[in-house]
């Protein structure tokens, strides 16, 4: 693996593959989504889902207005995750024995706007230590920047740690809150000062980056829907789940 990248997800938080996923496994995360949503739609107008985790169902989340959540396992996917070309950044970062915790797809409706900045769990230790949590981001296809990708804060995984900063309130953060931006954390300390970074993809193009760091869906201003897959990994032993806390299922009456 790339002591490049390694370094890129210590100091930015985000590093940005080399070499795009085949777009064979593009593909067939696709059709996995496709059936899955299907199911799901069938009986989604018949309920009511309000916008977060908590509000959510075991099948799907809305995290923001017209922004859903589908999980799929790597095994529904029908896909090895270790033999993936992200897993050898993973287990730089964070070990061997690093386990899986979420996966699936994300996708925006047309017009749906801006995410709030957050981050995915929070820091462990006042000190600043390494990653313990990182995403892989995947897109499914060709996005512009018209259709909304994801927003990185760059290095604001140095400045998003509530231990350290006792005036950062963990659940503003982690649920999106409208106070809660880079230039808002850039002002509590003044060594570092975040760069926003934002990109077109390319089908089967691979963004990583640490579950601290500041970030958000951008808005889709585009008149189709902007489809994601994404992969979630832990150290072994660590345990947090603000991703998919309901309790509830689509399909129980």
């Amino acid at each position: 693996m790339s002591n490049k990248l390694v370094q890129k997800l210590e100091t930015d938080g985000l590093a940005l593959m080399d070499t795009a996923c085949p777009i064979e496994l593009t593909e067939v995360l696709w059709n996995t989504f496709q059936h899955r949503y299907e199911k799901i739609n069938s009986v989604l107008d018949r309920k009511k889902i309000g916008i977060g985790s908590h509000a959510g169902y075991e099948e799907i989340v809305q995290r923001s207005p017209g922004r859903w959540d589908i999980p799929i396992t790597p095994e529904e996917f029908g896909i090895d995750e270790k033999k993936a070309i992200w897993w050898p950044l993973i287990s730089s970062v964070l070990g061997e024995t690093a386990e899986h915790s979420f996966s699936g797809v994300v996708f925006s409706e047309p017009q749906s706007p801006a995410q709030h900045w957050h981050i995915d769990s929070p820091h462990i230790s006042a000190t600043h230590k390494p990653a313990h949590a990182l995403n892989v981001m995947l897109a499914l296809h060709d996005i512009p920047i018209t259709m909304g990708p994801t927003e990185y804060a760059c290095g604001s995984h140095f400045l998003t740690n509530h231990l350290h900063n006792q005036s950062l309130r963990p659940e503003k953060l982690i649920y999106q809150h409208a106070e809660t931006d880079p230039e808002c954390l850039v002002d509590k300390n003044t060594l570092y000062t975040s760069k926003t970074y934002a990109a077109e993809l390319l089908q089967g193009s691979c963004q990583i980056f640490d579950d601290r760091l500041l970030h958000r869906g951008l808005a889709n201003m585009s008149k189709t829907n902007r489809y994601i897959a994404y992969f979630s990994y832990r150290r072994k032993g660590y345990i947090s789940n603000t991703h998919f806390e309901s309790q509830k299922s689509l399909f129980n009456n």
